[in-house]
């Protein structure tokens, strides 16, 4: 879990389209776990040989919940996407009232290319942070409890360990945060690095042919492409470790669920329709 708090502050405006992003996430987490309840209860009425009658008003409530759950994540991504654009939007009017403020003898000595990496790029970029990223931040945040809550009234024990599982998920990858953020910040540095030689380059490519550096100019370009590529793939292999303990956690959260609800109902402890 990442929350930082300068980018928080760009949502003022906006902070209750991201309440209702975030309670949109929750009602959909219920939904999904609605569709897995079902689910289990149809197939636990189908290994036990009950009748087609029972079987399909079953069928027909899960597959209504599927298609409800997809058209509610569709509103609410559309949501979020709104959202996002409407921070852009703002940021990007912030950056160019600074621009004329500082006027043209500031921008004199900077590079163009970093300019424009952080007036577009930089900013394109925040729209999984300000759209996806910090609304599901919140969801992650309450799932686990509503989790518990929902399968707690089947088998205690079972959303205990559901819980923990939860917990560990979520905030284990935060481990590699310092990790993560300082090849971020290398990666960004080698970027704008690239960014300015390579829009300088395009600038100055009559200039460059004129006086012969045109090889010297490519070289040069090569090292900061090459610095880019290792600094991406620092970056990549940090999110990968961090995906894998998201993963291993879910994984391992979900088989030791079922071996231990298994071993439940085999002593006794619970039905197997609650499985």
């Amino acid at each position: 879990m990442y929350f930082n708090r300068k980018l928080w502050s760009l949502t003022d405006t906006v902070r209750p389209k991201i309440l209702v992003s975030v309670i949109m996430g929750l009602i959909g987490s219920v939904i999904g776990i609605g569709r897995l309840l079902l689910l289990g209860w149809l197939i636990a009425k189908v290994i036990s040989g009950a009748e087609l009658a029972q079987i399909w008003p079953l069928a027909l409530a899960t597959l209504a919940t599927m298609l409800g759950y997809s058209l509610w994540e569709y509103q609410r991504l559309m949501l979020t996407h709104r959202t996002a654009a409407t921070v852009q939007q703002q940021l990007r009017t912030s950056l160019f009232d600074k621009m004329v403020n500082l006027g043209p003898a500031y921008f004199a000595s900077r590079r163009s290319g970093e300019i424009t990496n952080a007036a577009v790029e930089g900013v394109e970029q925040l729209e999984i942070y300000f759209g996806r990223y910090l609304p599901q931040l919140f969801v992650a945040a309450v799932t686990p409890l509503v989790i518990f809550a929902v399968v707690a009234q089947i088998d205690l024990p079972v959303a205990s360990l559901l819980l923990a599982a939860s917990l560990f998920t979520l905030f284990a990858p935060s481990i590699f945060q310092r990790w993560d953020s300082a090849n971020s910040m290398h990666r960004s540095r080698a970027y704008k690095a690239f960014a300015s030689e390579f829009l300088d380059a395009l600038q100055g490519m009559v200039t460059l042919k004129a006086f012969g550096q045109s090889k010297a100019r490519e070289a040069k370009l090569a090292s900061k492409a090459h610095d880019l590529f290792q600094t991406t793939m620092w970056v990549m292999a940090t999110n990968s470790l961090a995906r894998g303990i998201t993963d291993i956690g879910i994984t391992l959260g979900a088989a030791s669920a079922l071996a231990f609800s298994a071993y439940r109902v085999s002593e006794g402890l619970m039905s197997f329709d609650s499985l």
